[in-house]
């Protein structure tokens, strides 16, 4: 069993989003009953690529302060036009 963290990325994980602080309670609950029942946390990024602001380089790239993985747990990185980068 796995948890896919999918797209929480600062630049659009904000106030702007739908139901914000909800979200994000229920996203930090899910990630910690994972963490506490050994269940692997993976997380994915979207590189909208070169010249735009969700890319890496960029702070808004970056997870979301409150979702910050933990030193084992992986991130992915897609891109527009790609599949996953490992």
């Amino acid at each position: 069993m796995v948890l896919l963290v999918v797209d929480t990325q600062k630049l659009i994980t904000n106030e702007k989003l739908y139901n914000f602080h909800g979200f994000v309670a229920n996203v930090e609950n899910l990630i910690d009953t994972a963490r506490k029942n050994n269940i692997e946390v993976i997380y994915i990024r979207h590189d909208d690529g070169a010249e735009n602001e969700l890319t890496k380089g960029n702070d808004g790239f970056e997870i979301y302060e409150k979702f910050k993985p933990c030193n084992e747990e992986k991130i992915f990185d897609k891109e527009v036009n790609s599949s996953f980068n490992l």
